[in-house]
């Protein structure tokens, strides 16, 4: 098998490009929270509740994202596991994320471009 050909196999752009949108729509909604001044503060001080839910929904948006450019790599193994560690943080992000929309819907967008780099088996469509 030449270079050539081994280049022309199909990488998942499309779950990397969801995975990479979902994590920084998910981000920008967890820093524009009305509550985030008064999560940042009790991050230190309170274990629990806000604070919490705030420093695990910004650590999964972060995973998501740099999972998202992972991604995008040679092997379809590393792609799989990418795609597997960005489909966990996604679940862990809809959980902490409460009730505000735009990290919701940042993670549903992340969720469904994990499931596509899970499912894709590297060949091209015609």
């Amino acid at each position: 098998m030449t270079q050539r050909s081994r280049d022309r196999k199909g990488k998942p752009v499309l779950a990397m490009g969801l995975v990479v949108i979902g994590g920084i729509i998910a981000l920008l909604g967890v820093f524009l929270l009305p509550d985030l001044g008064f999560a940042l503060t009790t991050l230190n001080t309170y274990v629990g509740g806000v604070g919490e839910q705030v420093a695990l929904s910004i650590i999964s948006a972060v995973v998501v994202f740099i999972s998202g450019f992972a991604l995008y790599t040679r092997h379809m193994t590393r792609a799989h596991i990418w795609s597997v560690v960005a489909l966990i943080f996604s679940i862990i992000g809809l959980a902490t994320s409460g009730s505000f929309v735009l990290p919701l819907v940042g993670f549903a967008i992340a969720l469904v471009g994990s499931i596509l780099g899970i499912t894709y088996n590297g060949e091209e469509t015609s």
